[in-house]
């Protein structure tokens, strides 16, 4: 898919950080000094499978030190339930005795990342955006009753790890979800009905950066244990309120793409009441006209619409350079070759990873093709981000095998 982008953001965004950027729905900001949500929910108890679920967003400025996504139960051996971010960047689970952990540097920072925690009879499981990343045994895990209600942002008694960052979409089940099954929702909302649905804290009570003074509540759509806000300020501004969430749709330059694949679609008008555009019903769409737009996903029965997204119109050239691009062969084992819509004096070219670290770059004068050498590469989802003159630049996804 050929995408294009702004040409004043060229060098100074898409480069820096993933080109793909989550539109914003509301979430909570948590500043680490004595922000956290009391729920009066006990959670999933004894030795129960359970799965736990949320969007996160670490700042590279937070603290080396444990973050509490959520937690619940009881300080012993077993009998906590700790969904943390780990000082050297690891998701982790802690029980006492019955710890998960994935690798050191496995949570992306200054960016949106969905998480999890699985328990499936013995065994725990760890997933960032959708792939198991570690496990390890849990026999011990065993919650008691008489312990602390699921707090969001802090963990039980007998410590404090307060979160730093922004959290969203909380679900905690009472069934061991696959990786297919998490996977299946994580880019979209669930059913509040959903089997095994237990508690489901989607923290858009609060207008992102607004006043939010008024709002003491984190309403549990599932079951209505609505939690407490705890320590917020909620004053206008991104620090102890509510913020931009994870969004559903992404936007590259005039394309929209739901965020979540495998599903059900239907783009609609925002400018002319959500009026179902014809024809629109592909994950990706992009309009043909400048104005608002949005998507409705719809996964196993359930149908959630996305924010409105503003697209700007496209002007000719710079269509025409993004639409007749070529790449082949793609996905590709090696070498991948390039060809333009015709002769440019200057192409500069960029080669970025999914996690938006800058790996190569190239520039090539007087032509019209190239060829890029990826065997060097490890293999993933990249993207080729190709500026031509003084052309908006385009963003061309490139898959290494």
């Amino acid at each position: 898919m050929i995408i294009k982008l702004h040409k004043k953001m060229f060098f100074t965004v898409c480069f820096m950080v993933s080109v793909l950027t989550f539109n914003a729905q509301s979430a909570l900001n948590f500043d680490k000094v004595n922000d956290y949500i009391q729920t009066p929910y006990a959670g999933v108890l004894g030795s129960a499978n359970r799965t736990f679920e949320a969007w996160i967003y670490v700042p590279s400025s937070a603290p080396a030190s444990n973050l509490a996504i959520l937690d619940y139960g009881y300080s012993q051996v077993g009998g906590r339930n700790t969904f943390v971010v780990g000082g050297d960047r690891s998701l982790k689970f802690i029980a006492g005795a019955a710890n998960v952990s994935t690798d050191a540097d496995t949570v992306p920072l200054d960016i949106w990342v969905h998480v999890a925690f699985v328990k499936n009879g013995t065994t725990g499981y760890l997933y960032i955006n959708g792939d198991e990343m570690g496990f390890a045994s849990v026999t011990a895990l065993n919650t008691p009753s008489w312990g602390d209600d699921v707090k969001i942002g802090e963990r039980v008694a007998g410590g404090s790890i307060l979160f730093q960052g922004n959290i969203d979409e909380v679900r905690i089940w009472d069934i061991a979800r696959t990786e297919a099954e998490i996977q299946s929702t994580m880019n979209t909302g669930v059913c509040e009905d959903a089997a095994g649905l237990q508690a489901y804290f989607k923290l858009d009570e609060g207008i992102a950066e607004g006043d939010n003074t008024g709002v003491t509540t984190a309403v549990d759509a599932a079951n209505g244990n609505n939690g407490t806000l705890m320590g917020f300020d909620l004053s206008p501004g991104t620090v102890s309120n509510y913020v931009g969430g994870h969004g559903l749709v992404t936007q590259e330059g005039a394309t929209l793409t739901a965020a979540q694949t495998g599903a059900t679609y239907q783009w609609v008008d925002c400018d002319n009441a959500n009026t179902a555009i014809a024809g629109a019903t592909e994950q990706v769409y992009t309009p043909e006209v400048s104005g608002s737009f949005a998507v409705e996903v719809t996964v196993d029965g359930c149908t959630v619409t996305s924010e409105c997204v503003e697209v700007a119109s496209l002007g000719v050239e710079d269509t025409l350079f993004a639409s007749n691009l070529k790449l082949y062969p793609n996905p590709t084992s090696g070498n991948v070759n390039v060809t333009l819509n015709g002769v440019y004096q200057t192409v500069d070219a960029q080669l970025v990873s999914i996690t938006g670290k800058v790996v190569a770059t190239y520039q090539f004068s007087n032509t019209n093709e190239f060829s890029l050498d990826l065997n060097k590469f490890n293999s993933g989802l990249y993207f080729l981000n190709l500026k031509a003159d003084q052309l908006d630049a385009a963003t061309v996804k490139v898959v290494k095998m």
